[in-house]
């Protein structure tokens, strides 16, 4: 533990010593449930805010940022949750002290509310960390496209005797592939499929001592059609 955090986790404890102290000097009148309940309640409150100094919500270090989807559930649940705690609290002490279990109905059903909107800050951060992976494992296909085909291109241009046609079309090919958008769809993963199956059948026929010319250009407009399918495909 760093020097920061090791600091923060003293203030966090000093501060939570200062509530119960000062609840305990000045709620003497105060019924012992109800005081031990007030605690309890504003000790929540107090590290649900600070507690966001020593964890914060967000980790600049998480390329996914799921915590972003959870942000603002998260701050919007805590707001109403410390209002309505605070104003129970006041409420009861000033106008109802002797209710003691309808305060103690009223602070479980706001902690309901607020473990509540915790899950669905949960979830929503589950949801863009989904997203994320997906869609990194559809570019990801894609590289290996871009990538198949780049080794063809260098492959051409090392060689004298290949027709310039073949490497034209093999430098457009890898320039067109830039836009094709990533796709979680079936369909594209398949093309996907297809397209690596011709250019790695293309880099094959490129190492033999006497390239089949036109079983390149086969290829080459196989991948072509392949491509203008694809790019026609997007997510679901």
């Amino acid at each position: 533990m760093n020097s920061k955090k090791a600091l923060s986790v003293l203030l966090l404890i000093f501060g939570e010593s200062l509530i119960i102290a000062g609840f305990i000097v000045l709620g003497k009148g105060l019924d012992g449930k109800i005081l031990l309940l007030d605690i309890i309640v504003s000790s929540i409150i107090f590290n649900l805010f600070f507690g966001s100094m020593i964890f914060p919500w967000i980790d600049l270090k998480d390329k996914s940022q799921k915590a972003v989807g959870n942000i603002g559930i998260k701050m919007v649940f805590t707001l109403i949750y410390t209002f309505f705690a605070i104003a129970i609290m006041v409420y009861f002490i000033v106008d109802k002290p002797s209710h003691v279990h309808a305060q103690f109905l009223a602070q479980g059903i706001l902690l309901f509310f607020l473990i509540l909107g915790l899950y669905f800050g949960i979830s929503a951060s589950d949801k863009v960390e989904e997203v994320y992976y997906d869609e990194k494992r559809n570019r990801g296909n894609l590289d290996d496209l871009k990538s198949a085909t780049k080794e063809v291109q260098l492959k051409l241009e090392s060689m004298k005797t290949i027709p310039v046609g073949i490497l034209n079309k093999v430098n457009s090919l890898q320039e067109n592939l830039r836009f094709i958008s990533p796709s979680n769809n079936d369909i594209s993963l398949e093309l996907e499929k297809k397209y690596l199956v011709e250019i790695r059948k293309m880099s094959d026929y490129l190492y033999d001592l006497s390239p089949n010319f036109e079983a390149i250009e086969e290829s080459i407009n196989n991948c072509e059609r392949i491509y203008k399918e694809r790019k026609q495909v997007y997510s679901n």
